[in-house]
């Protein structure tokens, strides 16, 4: 009889292991290592360059004045203004019967301002030579006239301080875009970022939760001790339990339900992310193939991937085991350059990071294409209508484009965010523009998904639904208790906190909601 009733306690707890919330935190720590470039020069005793600016840097390389390995030689061509047009538009003033009251003009000023460079890269132990082509254009609009003539009028008075301020804003785009493709290409660049994420447990009640959080603290603790320039043999040997404490978690947890395969998934996800920062694609490739083979996230798995086989592959081309060494950057020249006109003020450009280092994204189509490219944080900001990219030619060399929301499935950032392409009436920026938009993702479940856009705009969407809803919509603003009531009709619990008003209209407020749903049982 006590055999039986013990039995039963097991069991009964058992159930109840598997009946906890297995909600998971993105949980942040830090990594440094050296950006290997895609065409080294392998031997570091003729990393050497010239050049004709004081603007170009090669990270691991010496400038010298001759004789170097490479000559880089900036050709600036300066900025082409296009002829300005004043554009006149008809505006029609109505009552709130929409009544037409009366019918004026408003006039602006557009004009195009072009700059454009080249740079010719001389490689003397190849006997290789090609040239490199460079475009920023800028599109001026001023403000809003009621004449014409005033319009003329202003553009007149300040055409001169316009395109001096194009020519400056435009030379520092065109030269932190030069010096990132060449590092690209050639430079050992020192990297460090802050926000690598693991997957770890935030349910307190589950039984992994003690482990979770322990085994990250070790994991940020050993990852704060790696720098780019030291080895990193001794941490790998420290992450070595922890990797098997992860592997551990995975064989308690075997069954398909959804909540084992999110265990699994975390596990998983974890161990990729030490291996591949240990400078271990092939085991970090293998557990990303654990995180597909569990479908429960392919998507993350299928990036890892494609993380892991290019960090191989850069690993080979520079044959190298690690990315983990000191580097010399020096400036042995004496040189006066004169690239620059002097009548222009680039001081802004001596307050910019000595290189934008742009970082690695993966773009599916909507024709299910993945395409690799790169982004820099500038365009990062920029991403709505429309993402800013540079992707390999068919010469191997990267070039800039341009994809439009709407032929874009999925953008993924090797930084851990996801963008996803949506349809909803915005309101944040006042145009209540429909179309479809790269929205960054917050969170991601098969009961709701919440969004952001421009960085201001939170949207909400349920996989029923073909289009997501602003909660900057006034429904939103004035009962959003109502809103959040309706979305979990079928989670009573949630539903009266929703109608007790215990959910904000902010970021942090609606994430706990959208938490709190996917995990409704």
């Amino acid at each position: 009889m006590k055999k039986k009733l013990l039995f039963v306690i097991v069991l009964f707890c058992y159930a109840i292991s598997f009946a906890q919330s297995t909600n998971m935190d993105r949980k942040r720590f830090g990594v440094s290592y050296i950006k290997l470039p895609s065409s080294p020069i392998l031997d570091d005793s003729k990393r050497t360059f010239s050049t004709n600016s004081k603007f170009i840097s090669l990270y691991g390389f010496s400038k010298v004045n001759s004789g170097a390995s490479l000559d880089i030689i900036l050709d600036y061509q300066g900025i082409a203004v296009d002829d300005y047009d004043i554009v006149k538009n008809k505006v029609e003033d109505r009552d709130s019967d929409g009544k037409l009251i009366r019918t004026r003009y408003e006039y602006q000023v557009i004009v195009d301002y072009n700059s454009r460079a080249a740079i010719q890269i001389s490689n003397s132990l190849t006997g290789e030579s090609n040239q490199e082509h460079y475009l920023e254009n800028s599109i001026f609009k001023s403000g809003i006239y009621k004449s014409y003539d005033g319009a003329k009028k202003y553009y007149a008075g300040n055409a001169t301080a316009i395109k001096k301020r194009y020519r400056s804003e435009q030379w520092v785009r065109l030269i932190r875009r030069i010096k990132s493709d060449l590092n690209e290409i050639y430079g050992y660049v020192p990297f460090e970022i802050k926000n690598e994420t693991f997957l770890i447990l935030s349910s307190k009640k589950h039984p992994e939760y003690v482990t979770h959080q322990k085994l990250f603290d070790e994991a940020e603790s050993i990852f704060d001790r790696m720098k780019y320039n030291e080895p990193i043999d001794g941490l790998a040997l420290r992450l070595k339990p922890l990797i098997d404490s992860f592997e551990k978690i995975t064989t308690k947890y075997t069954g398909t339900k959804r909540k084992e395969r999110k265990i699994r998934h975390a596990s998983y996800f974890n161990i990729s992310k030490m291996y591949y920062y240990m400078d271990n694609p092939e085991e970090a490739k293998k557990y990303a193939q654990k995180i597909i083979d569990n479908d429960f996230n392919l998507s993350e798995g299928r990036r890892l991937i494609s993380l892991a086989d290019r960090l191989k592959e850069r690993l080979d081309v520079n044959q190298l085991a690690n990315r983990h060494f000191d580097i010399v950057t020096e400036d042995l020249t004496n040189l006066d350059y004169s690239d620059v006109p002097e009548e222009d003020n680039f001081q802004e450009l001596k307050q910019q990071k000595e290189v934008d280092i742009p970082i690695i994204a993966y773009l599916i189509t909507t024709a299910n294409d993945t395409l690799t490219a790169q982004i820099s944080n500038t365009n990062i900001s920029k991403i709505g209508y429309t993402v800013d990219v540079h992707l390999k030619g068919d010469d191997n060399n990267l070039q800039p484009n341009t994809f439009k929301a709407e032929e874009i499935n999925t953008l993924a950032l090797a930084n851990g965010e996801i963008y996803k392409t949506i349809t909803f009436d915005e309101v944040s920026t006042g145009t209540n523009v429909p179309g479809p938009k790269l929205v960054k993702t917050l969170h991601e479940s098969d009961q709701i998904t919440l969004y952001v856009f421009n960085d201001k705009e939170l949207i909400l969407k349920t996989p029923n639904s073909d289009k997501g809803t602003s909660t900057l919509t006034p429904d939103f603003v004035f009962g959003i208790h109502k809103k959040l009531a309706l979305y979990a009709a079928d989670c009573p619990k949630l539903k009266t906190r929703a109608q007790n008003n215990e959910f904000k209209n902010n970021q942090e407020s609606l994430l706990e909601f959208c938490k709190a749903l996917s995990n409704c049982d």
